[in-house]
């Protein structure tokens, strides 16, 4: 499976849900889009989330172990 990933800011803006909007539409059935962005951020995911699952991708979440990351991973519905 291919992974593309995107890394958002410190602070997530219209811009990054834009990159991720873009990058989703070029997303294969064979692919996943890895959404990267701050820990702290993380309550901003949702708009992610909204965005994706408009697109028809099934989404899960992972923290990472440091604390400091947050990652959205999407797949394309089948």
């Amino acid at each position: 499976m291919v992974e593309r990933t995107i890394s958002l800011g410190t602070y997530v803006t219209m811009n990054d849900v834009r990159r991720v909007v873009a990058a989703a539409k070029e997303i294969g059935a064979d692919e996943q889009l890895i959404v990267s962005m701050n820990a702290f951020e993380s309550d901003k995911a949702d708009s992610i989330f909204a965005v994706l699952e408009k697109n028809d991708f099934e989404c899960t979440n992972k923290g990472a172990s440091n604390g400091h990351e947050y990652y959205i991973i999407a797949r394309k519905k089948h």
